[in-house]
C-alpha cells in the first residue's frame, strides 16, 4: 500500500523534475542582433557584412564546415552562402552558450566574462552589447536567454488507500464417504 502511495507521488512530481529550461528565442534573436551590431554587420565593406557572417564566427579548416559555409576567407573567418545561414549559425553558436554543448562557454558566465572570450576588443563589443539588450555586464547568460515565465504550480494529493476487507468464510469440509453395509 505504501509502495503504491509512493508510486503515486513519484509520478505525478515526474513532470516537475523533468522539465528542463528552455532557451527563449525571442531572447536569443535580441542577443544574435546585438552581437551582430557589435561585430560591425550591416556596415559596409566590413568582413561580417561581406561574409555574410553576422557573429563574425571564425573557424579552421581542420574542422567539419558549418551548415550554409562556403568557405574560409581572411582570418578564417567563415564565409556563409547567404545571411540567412549565417544567423543561423550566430543563433546556433549562442544557444550552445547556455545549453551545455560549448567547450568555451557555460550558463554560468557573465557577459563580461563571455566578451573577453569571443571579442578581440571586447570592451566595446561589451558595451554595444549590453546597451542594445539594457543589461548589466555581470548578468549571467542563463538570465539573459532562458525563458522566465513562471512554472505552473504543482498541486500533490495524499491519498489514502482504504484497508481490505476480510470476511471469515468458513473452511470446506472434506465429503464424507458412506460405505455400503451387506451384512
Amino acid at each position: 500500500m505504501k509502495a503504491k502511495l509512493l508510486l503515486f507521488v513519484g509520478l505525478s512530481l515526474l513532470p516537475v523534475v523533468g522539465r528542463a529550461q528552455t532557451v527563449d528565442k525571442q531572447k536569443l534573436n535580441s542577443f544574435a542582433t546585438a552581437v551582430a551590431h557589435a561585430e560591425g554587420y550591416g556596415i559596409r565593406r566590413t568582413i561580417p557584412t561581406r561574409y555574410h557572417n553576422p557573429g563574425d564566427l571564425k573557424s579552421a579548416r581542420i574542422y567539419r564546415p558549418l551548415p550554409g559555409q562556403k568557405t574560409l576567407g581572411k582570418g578564417d573567418h567563415i564565409v556563409f552562402e547567404s545571411d540567412t545561414a549565417g544567423w543561423a549559425a550566430l543563433r546556433d553558436y549562442l544557444s550552445k552558450m547556455v545549453d551545455g554543448r560549448s567547450k568555451r562557454y557555460n550558463p554560468n558566465m557573465t557577459l563580461m566574462q563571455v566578451s573577453r572570450i569571443y571579442a578581440g576588443n571586447w570592451r566595446p563589443w561589451l558595451k554595444i552589447v549590453t546597451k542594445e539588450l539594457n543589461v548589466e555586464p555581470s548578468i549571467k547568460l542563463r538570465d539573459l536567454l532562458y525563458s522566465t515565465e513562471p512554472e505552473p504550480p504543482v498541486i500533490i494529493f495524499a491519498v489514502e488507500m482504504p484497508q481490505p476487507i476480510f470476511i471469515p468464510v468458513a473452511a470446506p469440509q472434506p465429503p464424507v464417504l458412506e460405505t455400503q453395509n451387506d451384512d
